[in-house]
C-alpha cells in the first residue's frame, strides 16, 4: 500500500518500543502487538483462541510489518517521543497521524490480558519441548498453558533472589540442585541462567536413583548443557566439588528429613541464596507432643497441617537465626497439585540480637512440643549455633 512502508519506516526510525494492529480484515489473526527487547521485535499473533509468536530482526522489521498490516485496517506505534497513527477508511484510503508521545498501552483489556514471562519469545526450548510443553516449533501447546505458567513463576522466584549478584564471567555461580528427580526443571534453570540471564554457571544435579542420573546425563550430552553434570548419591553424603562453596541450592519436593539435609548442606558449603519447597513433613507429626495446643491436636488432618506449617516456620527461623533473609512463602507447584510452600533465603547481615531471639523461639517451641527437628540438630552438632549461646 502506498505510503504505509515510508510511514514504517519513520516508525521504526524513531525507536519505536511498542506497535499495535488492530482491525483484522481477513486473515487469520485479529490483532498482533509488537515490542522491542533485546534489538529485536516479539510479535503476540492473536487468534480467537490461541496466542503465536514471532521474532522480527531490525533487518527485516519494515517489509515484515508491512506485510502484517496487509490484513488489518489500523496501526498504532509508541517510541519515547512519539505516537504514531495509521487508519485505512472505508474508501480504502490511509489516513496518518504523528503525535506527541502517550504511553503505550501496557496490556489488553478484558480476558486477553496477557503476561509476559521469562520464556516467552524464545524460540524452542529443548527441555520444554521434552516435557510436552512445547512443540518442536516452539509453540506452547494450548493444553500445557497452566505449566508453563508455572515453570515461569519457578523462574521468577530465582531472578528475584539472585538479581543483585554481579554477572562475572570468571567466578562462575555455583548451583546445587538436591534430589534432582528426572530433572527437566534442572535444565530449565541452567538454560535460565545461560541463555536469558548471560551469566556463566556451574550447576550440579544429585539423586539417589542411578537410572535418573544416568538419563539425566544423557539429556545434559543431548542439549549440549557442558556445565551442568550429576551424580548419583545420598544428601547427606554430599560434598562439595572440591571442597568449593555453594551459591545457590534448589531443593524442590525433598521428602519429610531430605529437605533438612539440604538446608543444613546449603548452610555447611556457604550458599548464599536459597529456594527449597518442601513436601511430606512427616517428622513432627509422629512426635511432637501438642499439649500446649489442644486445639489442633485432634489426631487427623489438623495436627497433620499443623506440624507442617511448624516444620517449616521452625527452618525459616533456622535460617534466620544464621543470618539469612528468609521467608515462607506461597508458589505454585510444577505439577497439577495443590500450592505448595516455598522457603527463600538470602544471606544478608542480620544484627546479633535478632538472630539470637529468632533461634530461641524455635528452641522455646521444641521444648514446648517436647521434641526436636531434624534441621535444629543438624546444625546445632555441626556447631553453627555456638556464637548465638
Amino acid at each position: 500500500m502506498e505510503g504505509i512502508n515510508e510511514l514504517i519506516a519513520e516508525i521504526l526510525s524513531s525507536g519505536a518500543y511498542k506497535i499495535i494492529l488492530s482491525g483484522a480484515k481477513s486473515g487469520e489473526f485479529r490483532r498482533i502487538s509488537l515490542n522491542l527487547a533485546d534489538g529485536e521485535y516479539f510479535a503476540e499473533k492473536l487468534t480467537e483462541k490461541q496466542a503465536f509468536h514471532e521474532r522480527i530482526t531490525l533487518e527485516n522489521a519494515q517489509s515484515r510489518i508491512a506485510e502484517l498490516f496487509s490484513d488489518f485496517s489500523q496501526l498504532n506505534a509508541w517510541s519515547e517521543k512519539y505516537e504514531f497513527t495509521a487508519k485505512i477508511s472505508k474508501k480504502g484510503k490511509l489516513l496518518t497521524g504523528k503525535h506527541a508521545a502517550k504511553t503505550a498501552p501496557k496490556e489488553e483489556k478484558g480476558g486477553n490480558r496477557k503476561k509476559s514471562y521469562l520464556l516467552s519469545n524464545r524460540g524452542v526450548i529443548p527441555p520444554l519441548v521434552d516435557m510436552g510443553v512445547m512443540d518442536a516449533s516452539g509453540r506452547i501447546i494450548k493444553s500445557m498453558n497452566d505449566k508453563f505458567r508455572q515453570i515461569n513463576r519457578f523462574l521468577e522466584l530465582i531472578d528475584e533472589l539472585v538479581k543483585d549478584e554481579p554477572a562475572n564471567p570468571e567466578k562462575p555461580l555455583r548451583i546445587v540442585d538436591f534430589g534432582c528427580g528426572k530433572s527437566y526443571l534442572t535444565f530449565i534453570v541452567y538454560y535460565y541462567f545461560t541463555e536469558i540471564a548471560k551469566r556463566s554457571v556451574i550447576m550440579t544435579g544429585l539423586d539417589l536413583k542411578r537410572d535418573v542420573i544416568d538419563f539425566c546425563a544423557s539429556l545434559s550430552e543431548k542439549y549440549g548443557y557442558k556445565n551442568l553434570s550429576f551424580y548419583c548419591g545420598d544428601i547427606a553424603d554430599y560434598a562439595s566439588e572440591n571442597g568449593g562453596k555453594i551459591d545457590l541450592m534448589l531443593s524442590l519436593h525433598a521428602c519429610d528429613t531430605a529437605t533438612d539435609l539440604a538446608l543444613y548442606n546449603a548452610v555447611r558449603f556457604g550458599a548464599k541464596y536459597i529456594l527449597s519447597s518442601p513436601c511430606c513433613q512427616h517428622e513432627l507429626n509422629k512426635s511432637a507432643e501438642l499439649s500446649s495446643f489442644p486445639l489442633f491436636d485432634d489426631g487427623g488432618i489438623l495436627r497433620e497441617r499443623v506440624c507442617a506449617l511448624m516444620t517449616d516456620s521452625i527452618r525459616q527461623k533456622l535460617l534466620y537465626s544464621l543470618g539469612y533473609s528468609s521467608r515462607v512463602m506461597e508458589f505454585v507447584e510444577l505439577s497439577h497439585t495443590p500450592k505448595n510452600l516455598a522457603i527463600r533465603a538470602k544471606k544478608t547481615n542480620i544484627p546479633l540480637e535478632k538472630r539470637r531471639a529468632a533461634l530461641n523461639e524455635v528452641e522455646t517451641a521444641l521444648s514446648a512440643m517436647k521434641t526436636d527437628q531434624t534441621l535444629h540438630a543438624l546444625l546445632e552438632n555441626g556447631g553453627f549455633f555456638e556464637k548465638l549461646r
